[in-house]
């Protein structure tokens, strides 16, 4: 049987998840997967790698939730601490390791254009924060990229 590195990657994210608070444990779970989901969705309309970008998204705040919750720069140090991982476990090539730990650290810098892998991993996370509580109000910064996927998939 062939292996599959969504899985292994998402192994790895649960058993993380499983070292937090109860509550810190649902929200992770919620956030990582359902920002997984959504990067699948788009990526599929974008025709990008959709395993890379279900990938990037399940680790894209390994670090927020492992170590800083409050971290302002938790994009780099997240892409720092999982580039080893990556590497540790034989799963992918230099290129791909290098667009994964890419788009983890530019995840945060909503106002800039990058790579599309990027651009998904950044659409996924403000698509799953948008979806897991439709009645609040949309926060000003992802409000831009918000509409643009609103118009993309003709919500």
């Amino acid at each position: 049987m062939e292996l599959n590195r969504v899985d292994v990657i998402a192994s790895l994210v649960s058993e993380m998840i499983g070292t937090l608070s109860p509550e810190m444990q649902g929200r992770a779970y919620i956030h990582l997967f359902g920002t997984a989901q959504a990067a699948a969705l788009i990526a599929t309309k974008r025709k990008v790698n959709v395993e890379l970008a279900q990938i990037c998204a399940l680790l894209h705040d390994y670090y927020k939730y492992k170590v800083d919750y409050n971290d302002e720069n938790h994009a780099a140090k997240g892409a720092d601490m999982i580039l080893p991982i990556l590497a540790k476990s034989g799963l992918f090539n230099v290129c791909e390791i290098g667009n994964i730990v890419r788009a983890i650290a530019c995840h945060s810098e909503k106002d800039k254009v990058g790579q599309p892998l990027d651009e998904v991993l950044k659409d996924a996370d403000i698509l799953q924060n948008v979806m897991k509580n439709v009645t609040k109000p949309i926060k000003p910064k992802y409000a831009e990229r918000y509409e643009k996927l609103k118009a993309e998939f003709s919500l």
